[in-house]
């Protein structure tokens, strides 16, 4: 323990965590941004166990021009991040929902100093899975592709995610349709009816 606290009190040289650029990571970042976008994700997370980062890839993959994905191309990416998600993403998020507001120790600046740096850890392993899943597929964009066509294919593709977990609900819906307008702004109003059709 004595080693501990000392090693605490230096600076060891660690490297900050470098992450390559990639398309996928900053649509997440400007989508889930914005307002309301976060709640309605959790919404579906806290309601069906849904991996957001899936759910988000889903959306860019339509978004950017890169089609529908059939069902084989879904449980490629559903395998692909299952473990690291359900073992280290929400481990991590299990650790710090649990120190939350916790009274386990007295000085809770001190907790929550900790708690904070658990949480920048967990968005750092959320961002190495958005990695894993842009790998895990060869998909190509199609910059001529229409917007109301990727409109439906990003609709599509949420749609046959979260088909994997339940019978969609009219709540359900109108998540999927209010984080897909943060994507689609222009096009807002076909969002809804749109989805009826898919969905």
């Amino acid at each position: 323990m004595l080693l501990i606290i000392r090693l605490g009190h230096k600076k060891l040289g660690v490297a900050l965590t470098v992450f390559p650029n990639h398309p996928f990571w900053d649509f997440s970042l400007q989508i889930y941004m914005m307002e309301g976008v976060g709640t309605a994700c959790l919404e579906l997370q806290n309601a069906h166990d849904v991996d957001v980062n899936v759910l988000l890839f889903c959306l860019w993959v339509g978004t950017s021009g890169r089609g529908v994905l059939t069902t084989s191309q879904m449980q490629i990416l559903i395998e692909a991040v299952d473990i690291w998600h359900k073992d280290i993403v929400r481990g991590l998020r299990a650790v710090r929902t649990g120190m939350k507001n916790s009274s386990f120790y007295e000085d809770g600046a001190l907790t929550e100093s900790v708690r904070q740096r658990i949480q920048k850890t967990e968005i750092d392993c959320e961002h190495i899975e958005q990695l894993i899943l842009a790998a895990a597929l060869d998909l190509k964009a199609d910059s001529k592709r229409s917007d109301n066509l990727c409109l439906k294919d990003a609709l599509s593709n949420m749609g046959t995610y979260l088909r994997t977990f339940t019978d969609i609900s009219e709540k359900d819906r109108k998540n999927i349709v209010y984080i897909a307008g943060a994507a689609f702004p222009r096009l807002a109003g076909d969002i809804y009816p749109t989805s009826l059709k898919m969905f």
